[in-house]
């Protein structure tokens, strides 16, 4: 049997917490700015992004295990805003036309993660976004670490995989996985 290929991301390793008030002010307070953006905006419904394509199969699984054991490094970047905007809550406000900004802010507000990591989005819990697809930014949606892009670009895929997130001299490795069957090999 081939090695597996080693798909290397980083490491987030940062404690869990509840986020303080201060930030969910914050949050709510960009929020409201977003949605205000996008009131003033003259078309609106030009703001929406195209959907990033969803994965599927082998390579889904592959990716989901590079988020899974890197614990979201990327999110790290979303603090108080998780890079939600005007063209987000244009998204929300066309999929949801029943819902007014107040209801939509409670809808963001109530997917707080109870417990996020240290600094990072106030989204990013324990099990990952507490946020569907649906209500995220389309950044959040479509983007992927240079490691993860680097296994998209392989022109086959490879039968064996192992995501190895490291930093600092920490490291965290997957199972490894092959298409149609996941081991539990180290």
């Amino acid at each position: 049997m081939s090695d597996p290929v080693l798909v290397a991301v980083p490491l987030l390793n940062d404690a869990l917490e509840p986020p303080p008030p201060n930030r969910l002010r914050a949050l709510k307070r960009h929020l409201i700015q977003s949605l205000r953006a996008l009131r003033a905006a003259k078309r609106p419904e030009r703001l929406i992004q195209k959907p990033a394509p969803e994965p599927t199969g082998f390579t889904a699984a592959v990716l989901n295990a590079g988020c899974a054991t890197c614990r979201g490094h990327c999110c790290k970047g979303g603090g108080d805003h998780a890079y939600i905007d005007e063209r987000t809550m244009a998204r929300v406000r066309r999929d949801n036309p029943e819902l007014d900004a107040r209801a939509i802010i409670q809808r963001y507000l109530r997917r707080v993660a109870p417990r996020s990591y240290h600094g990072s989005c106030l989204f990013h819990g324990e099990a990952g976004c507490t946020l569907g697809r649906a209500l995220r930014a389309e950044l959040c949606n479509a983007y992927y670490c240079n490691g993860l892009q680097d296994f998209l670009k392989r022109a086959a895929l490879p039968a064996r995989v192992q995501i190895v997130a490291a930093r600092n001299g920490m490291e965290r490795r997957s199972p490894i996985m092959s298409p149609g069957v996941m081991s539990i090999d180290r």
